[in-house]
């Protein structure tokens, strides 16, 4: 797969992770706490994904 494609398509996944985190976490816990755990979830799997495909791509 095309590196960029790849990007995108990872983009894509993480925002779509990060609006059902923003939808659900707040159900479940303190909203401050839900908000800031959510944004922590998006920037690890965007690191994740990041170093996936970096390690893939060399």
């Amino acid at each position: 797969m095309d590196a960029r494609l790849l990007d995108v398509v990872i983009g894509v996944a993480a925002f779509i992770v990060l609006c059902v985190m923003l939808a659900v976490l707040p159900m479940v816990m303190t909203p401050a706490y839900a908000y800031l755990a959510a944004i922590i979830i998006f920037i690890l799997f965007l690191s994740g994904a990041g170093y996936l495909v970096n390690d893939k791509i060399t």
